[in-house]
């Protein structure tokens, strides 16, 4: 165990220098083989994508030129003859359709009208151009699959033994609904691979496959792989998802085509996507040398310059950590050793004062939440009375008094109420009635109100009070009450995903100078209904929605239109949510 001073800040300067160099050397090394592993990931799986496009893109013209060929008049008519008569001029006529049919796409192999009552099949190859004595089996094995797949799908070649194709299988009917065949169109495994699989192939990937709807291999570069399944080649199943993940030091892609269901798997071992990370390697072990000498030599001096004035520190620190806060060092230096000492002794003096001021502070908090707990008064005691007032007006047939009592008691609740910041458009305006019927009692009917809000708009989600401090002002500063015809439209609605609302009056109107003294000021409302004032609704919309929300007056002597905009929203915001 070490007991000098010295040795120990030698250590630890060397543990804290080499530690961080050789976290940094370590983090940059994994970040770099992150950077590296992420960005040929992304190039080949972007490339991955692309190419299943193409061959998606591919299928689906061969699934097209399958359809047309299958609800090709001539082809069905020329059938229902051979079905028929047995005229072979109606295969030779087949055949002629299925030739021009094949030459619509290039990536189209072969076209065969297979007849399952006659077991035979017409082709649009040159040799053999009808196949004659197909299996039973085949063709039912066929059937199955056209019955259970539309898509591409591999299968066995009926004209050509032992050869297995990516097939497209349509079934052609008659007017009646009965069946006279199937066209099929084969596309070559090795031109598939060939054509898609070797343009996105490298040297680093171990294995590429593509397989079908059913999960069976179609094309892979090892040719023995082609007709088993998923697990067999991989000991895994098909990846639910697509993209890529590295497990177990390898890589693995997948996509699946959204036409043809068909999907691409790639796997690359990982060593082998950093394998150009050794030169780098080398770099960063001679950086780490070189830090390593670098910090024995700083090591050695700065243990000599600090060893002898800390060992005076030593005893008052020891102290001064046991709770004796009333000691200070003795300064004896006037190096960064002798400012440390001042410092410290600062420190103490500064802790001491702090200590103090947190615990008068604490003191202060106590005794201010104690006044104001014995100054509260609970909300609900507030709202029974009230609703006990309303129902005794009701049951002595003050009808009028009994709503109004009630009308005041739900503004009350939503003035007071502090869960949740948002409401919708149909709750504010249903506590703006509230509020307006309470003012048109007080006025005895001196003044209207129109509202015109469109159903989406109600559905909309606004701060709470945003309405009702705006219809207080034009109340108590534009309209006349006196004349008795004041009116206030309020009218709400929603284009191009933002929220509009309007409160008009045709009141005195104001100034331009009246306008930016109302907007502009910070100051809280002592009259109303609450401390919710005109700038408040300013301040909170610029809060909540920055420069997608806030409000504009324009008047004149005609009266003072406030439209207020914000952003539509249709769910309550999270900052709404709090309780």
């Amino acid at each position: 165990m070490l007991k000098s001073i010295r040795a120990k800040i030698m250590l630890a300067i060397l543990t804290v220098t080499m530690f961080t160099a050789g976290s940094l050397t370590v983090v940059f090394y994994l970040r770099a083989a992150e950077m590296i592993e992420e960005n040929y990931s992304g190039i080949l799986y972007g490339r991955m994508q692309q190419t299943v496009k193409n061959l998606d893109e591919s299928l689906k013209e061969i699934y097209y030129v399958n359809m047309k060929t299958a609800w090709d008049e001539d082809v069905r008519n020329n059938a229902e003859e051979y079905i028929r008569t047995g005229n072979e001029n109606s295969l030779e006529n087949i055949a002629g359709l299925l030739r021009e049919y094949s030459r619509e796409y290039k990536d189209i192999n072969s076209l065969y009208f297979v007849f399952p009552d006659k077991k035979m099949a017409v082709t649009s190859e040159e040799f053999p151009v009808n196949k004659q004595g197909i299996k039973g089996e085949r063709i039912e094995e066929l059937e199955e699959i056209q019955e259970r797949d539309s898509f591409p799908v591999l299968v066995e070649s009926l004209v050509h033994e032992g050869s297995s194709f990516l097939s497209v299988i349509q079934k052609v009917e008659d007017d009646n609904g009965e069946a006279l065949g199937y066209v099929a169109a084969d596309i070559k495994e090795r031109a598939i691979y060939y054509e898609y699989l070797e343009a996105v192939n490298d040297e680093k990937i171990t294995r590429i496959l593509l397989v079908d709807g059913n999960n069976e291999i179609v094309t892979s570069e090892d040719y023995s792989d082609l007709g088993k399944t998923f697990p067999e080649i991989t000991d895994h199943d098909v990846p639910g998802v697509e993209g890529y993940i590295e497990k177990n030091g390898v890589i693995s892609f997948f996509s699946r085509g959204s036409f043809s269901d068909c999907g691409l798997y790639l796997e690359v071992p990982k060593k082998e996507v950093l394998s150009e990370l050794s030169q780098m390697r080398l770099f960063l072990i001679g950086i780490f040398g070189a830090v390593f000498v670098a910090a024995v030599l700083l090591a050695l001096w700065l243990s000599r310059v600090v060893c002898g004035p800390l060992r005076s520190m030593t005893g008052t620190i020891e102290k001064v950590g046991e709770g004796d806060l009333s000691l200070r060092t003795e300064v004896t230096t006037a190096d960064e050793i002798g400012t440390l000492g001042k410092e410290f002794n600062h420190m103490l003096d500064y802790i001491e004062d702090l200590i103090a001021q947190v615990i008068e502070e604490e003191q202060q908090k106590k005794d201010a939440e104690l006044e104001a707990l014995q100054y509260q008064i609970t909300p609900h005691f507030m709202y029974n009375t009230l609703n006990s007032i309303k129902f005794a007006a009701f049951l002595k047939g003050e009808k009028e008094l009994a709503g109004l009592i009630g009308d005041f008691v739900e503004l009350l609740q939503a003035s007071i109420n502090k869960k949740g910041s948002f409401l919708s458009v149909a709750d504010e305006i249903h506590i703006l009635k509230n509020y307006i019927h309470l003012q048109d009692f007080r006025y005895q009917g001196s003044f209207q109100v129109e509202y015109e809000i469109s159903e989406e708009a109600y559905r909309c989600y606004i701060p709470r009070l945003i309405l009702q401090p705006l219809v207080e002002n034009a109340l108590l500063h534009g309209i006349d009450i006196k004349r008795q015809t004041g009116k206030i439209w309020i009218s709400g609605k929603v284009k191009e995903g933002e929220l509009i609302l309007i409160v008009k009056d045709n009141g005195r109107g104001m100034t331009e100078a009246q306008i930016r003294d109302l907007l502009g000021s910070r100051a809280k409302k002592t009259k109303g209904l609450s401390a919710v004032g005109v700038p408040n609704v300013k301040e909170r919309l610029e809060l909540y929605y920055g420069e997608k929300g806030g409000m504009k007056y324009d008047s004149s002597s005609n009266g003072t239109i406030v439209t207020v905009f914000l952003p539509a929203i249709y769910d309550i915001p999270e900052e709404g949510r709090k309780s």
